[in-house]
């Protein structure tokens, strides 16, 4: 939809609103009735969230951290989004793969601009976090993920439409995630992980890495928790299969036969002296290792493979669809009635997830 035309040194409080009260993030149409209304000139101390307000960019710090208003004096955190890191080196801070392109995408879609901001909140580090309106309709968050040049920050906004447009991205390999498409051999590390590791000194493990770790206890069958107590890399998730989730307290009802699967790859895990060795596939956006665990004591065998063979974990064929041997072992254990599958109709762990959402 075509924006009402705006001057483009102007910075102006167009009104304060509830979010709900205008839809958030706010749709081109109800952007445009906003221009339409008579403005006033913003009193900077008193912007609070609700404020809607257009200005100038005046800088583009990160790809996803903008300075608005009269010098440049306000930051504005984009809602939903997290880039690549720049390096700031006067600040003493590093950055990522893909930071400097992905600040000049956005340098390239703002510079002498004006834009529309809707404030969600303001942030511990005294900037604001609000939704971008670029002059022409489009969502300036929208565009970052569309071109490929962030995640969807999905830890503090839930809107499904993000996750839509950040799989196109990786699917058609466009920006960041160009590498791992062309056969790149990792996926880039997410901004959050970074942040976190580099903060506690940890080195980045590489996926195809083999490593030996101790476990400290199985949460559930398909997660080993290390008890490192780091801020990434403390857990090891399974890669190729899922298990039924086990109940952690009443907020986080469990599923039959989640206590047994538990048990079971804990005892598996505890024939090993609790030492194993695992491969490295990647890291979640959790931070959490995603590899294969070994069972020397077992020939070498990999722990997903008897925990399926044995029944008590699914085949996770959305993420792992090549694996067609999973998909055998799974089918074996269903015809034996093993474990889980003495249920002659399980809920898989992925629909009893989204049913607690719901």
């Amino acid at each position: 939809m075509r924006m009402i035309a705006r001057p483009a040194a102007a910075w102006l409080l167009l009104c304060s609103v509830s979010a709900s009260a205008v839809g958030y993030p706010p749709a081109g149409s109800e952007v445009d009735a906003l221009l339409a209304a008579a403005p006033r000139k913003p009193d900077l101390a008193a912007l609070k969230p609700g404020d809607v307000f257009t200005s100038p960019v005046a800088k583009v710090l990160d790809a996803d951290t903008l300075l608005v208003g009269p010098g440049g004096n306000i930051h504005i955190r984009l809602d939903g989004v997290d880039a690549p890191e720049t390096a700031h080196p006067e600040h003493g801070k590093a950055g990522q793969p893909y930071g400097d392109e992905a600040a000049a995408f956005v340098n390239g879609l703002v510079k002498g601009k004006t834009v529309t901001i809707f404030i969600k909140e303001a942030d511990k580090y005294g900037r604001f976090v609000g939704w971008v309106t670029l002059p022409d309709g489009r969502s300036l968050q929208h565009e970052i993920l569309r071109g490929g040049w962030a995640w969807w920050n999905f830890f503090f906004n839930k809107d499904e439409a993000l996750n839509v447009l950040e799989n196109e991205a990786i699917a058609a390999g466009r920006g960041l995630w160009a590498g791992k498409t062309r056969g790149g051999e990792y996926w880039p590390e997410s901004p959050w992980v970074f942040r976190r590791r580099t903060a506690g000194g940890i080195r980045r493990i590489l996926p195809g890495e083999e490593l030996e770790f101790t476990v400290k206890h199985m949460p559930d069958a398909d997660t080993a928790a290390l008890g490192t107590k780091q801020t990434v890399y403390d857990y090891i998730r399974l890669a190729g299969l899922d298990a039924p989730e086990v109940s952690h307290g009443a907020n986080k009802p469990g599923q039959p036969y989640g206590k047994e699967a538990g048990e079971r790859a804990s005892a598996l895990i505890a024939a090993e002296g609790m030492k194993v060795r695992v491969k490295v596939e990647d890291v979640d956006p959790y931070g959490r290792l995603v590899g294969w665990i070994r069972l020397p004591s077992r020939g070498d065998s990999w722990l997903h493979e008897v925990l399926i063979e044995e029944g008590w974990a699914w085949w996770y064929e959305r993420y792992y669809p090549n694996l067609g041997e999973l998909g055998k072992k799974q089918a074996s254990a269903r015809a034996a009635k093993r474990g889980l599958w003495a249920d002659p109709n399980p809920v898989p762990p992925w629909d009893f997830r989204r049913s607690q959402r719901n």
